[in-house]
């Protein structure tokens, strides 16, 4: 047993026993009132004596009906110790044993129900079971002590199931209050649940994800039926609103996704004839030697394709084998001819590679008009030497444009240092600025003579300025 409800142990001593009975000389074992001279509370029932109980020569205890004549007193008790017959309750007989083996056998059953009671209100205190279970143990204690007779402290033992009666019911209203918590929180998830449920069914059908959305709407019924199973169960009141909206919303998300898919299905026949169409064009024109304006056309046909969008995925890919196999037998013949084409190019492409070192040899260009006529004689030699082959036209052509661009930025530099009319706005703007630069020096130099830090300061700053702008235009 867990520490937590370990029950304390209650056991009655002969001493006590002979307190709350007496036993006479056959056997016979009577319950005494307590000091107030009424009689105990017991039933007159007679408490069933166990196989396993202590036999003496063979005899079992024996129990006699309520009302049975019994000695009065036990062998060498004093007479002022015999209760009136009125004030005793009859509990049973143990013939041929001793007066204390036979309180000890009806003290022991009454120290069990004792022990019984204690370890309900461990179980109580430790909250080791519910409220109802604790009441219905309670119940049953109860039910035997008022059945049975009994030699043991009644009267405690009633006083202490009071107490547990008390503590039980605490409890129950502890329980009560947890149990308002996890409805409200039962309550939440349901809402939860609900929640997600419509925002599903709102969801806009053209771009809802079906396949994931109906995964989690799976999800979402199977987290609804496990949470009916969780205590404490909800009432019908209670759970009626949110099966109505869940229900609904469900009913709503499969009627969009019915009318989704039924939209698709026709979408995709009509892509598909579009697709046939497609294809036929491309297997007419798989044999073309006309590779330029039949480049043009596959490049038309493809754009039509990716335009129509995605059909059924099993007819879709089986289209898009065929379409792709009319394109690899056109472009599979055309780069059969380039590859023969670039091979005659071959000898162009070791021409122009030995110009585009001549060509890069005259840069950085900071002259352009003394070498102008060379690079116009490389430019001719260039288009002298052809045409080269396709995977080289565009190295060779972005070295060819390094160099000419060099060359154009080196004519507008030229233009712009020599232009008469650029030098003679930047002659009038020289002659301006030297004349500020000269009034500046004389005031930084008035200010200095004043000692005012302030017009220093200001002086030498506008100074500062002028005569950077005149470095520029220099």
């Amino acid at each position: 047993m867990s520490p937590a409800v370990k029950p304390d142990h209650h056991e009655t001593s002969l001493a006590e026993a002979r307190r709350f009975a007496r036993v006479d000389e056959e056997g016979h074992v009577y319950a005494l009132a307590p000091a107030t001279g009424q009689p105990v509370s017991a039933a007159s029932a007679v408490p069933e004596v166990s196989a396993a109980a202590p036999e003496a020569d063979g005899a079992a205890p024996e129990a006699v009906a309520e009302g049975t004549e019994a000695a009065a007193t036990e062998p060498g008790e004093p007479e002022a110790t015999v209760q009136p017959p009125a004030a005793e309750t009859y509990v049973g007989q143990f013939s041929g044993a001793s007066a204390d083996e036979a309180l000890h056998y009806f003290t022991r059953k009454f120290d069990e129900l004792y022990n019984r009671a204690l370890l309900l209100r461990a179980r109580a205190a430790a909250g080791a079971d519910s409220a109802k279970a604790l009441h219905e143990s309670l119940g049953h204690i109860r039910k035997e002590l008022t059945a049975g007779t009994w030699v043991g402290d009644v009267a405690v033992l009633s006083e202490l199931l009071k107490e547990i009666s008390t503590e039980i019911d605490q409890r129950a209203a502890v329980e009560a209050q947890e149990a308002e918590v996890v409805l409200a929180e039962h309550l939440a998830v349901r809402e939860q649940i609900v929640a997600e449920v419509e925002l599903l069914a709102d969801a806009d059908p053209s771009t809802q994800h079906w396949k994931s959305a109906q995964a989690r709407m799976n999800e979402l019924f199977e987290a609804w039926k496990a949470e009916q199973k969780k205590p404490p169960r909800l009432t019908k009141s209670q759970e009626d609103p949110y099966w109505k909206r869940f229900r609904a919303a469900r009913n709503l998300f499969e009627k969009n996704r019915r009318a989704f898919f039924a939209t698709r299905d026709k979408e995709h026949g009509d892509v598909k004839a579009a697709k046939e169409a497609l294809i036929a064009e491309a297997e007419q024109l798989k044999d073309s030697d006309d590779y330029g304006a039949t480049t043009k056309a596959y490049h038309r046909l493809m754009d039509d394709w990716k335009a129509l969008g995605r059909g059924a995925r099993k007819t879709d890919d089986a289209q898009w084998a065929r379409f792709r196999a009319a394109q690899d037998v056109f472009f599979g013949n055309r780069d059969k001819v380039n590859a023969e084409t670039d091979a005659e190019y071959a000898e162009n492409l070791t021409v122009k590679l030995a110009l585009l070192e001549e060509f890069e040899a005259l840069m950085p260009i900071e002259n352009p008009e003394a070498i102008r006529e060379k690079h116009q004689a490389l430019l001719n030699r260039w288009d002298a030497a052809g045409r080269v082959p396709r995977a080289d036209m565009k190295s060779v052509e972005s070295r060819l444009k390094r160099v000419q661009d060099a060359f154009r930025d080196a004519e507008q530099t030229h233009w712009r240092k020599t232009d008469p009319e650029t030098l003679a706005r930047q002659n009038s703007m020289l002659t301006q600025l030297d004349e500020a630069i000269a009034e500046l020096e004389a005031a930084l130099a008035a200010a200095q003579v004043s000692g005012d830090d302030k017009r220093i300061s200001e002086a030498k700053e506008a100074l500062d300025a002028r005569r950077s702008w005149r470095d520029m235009l220099k």
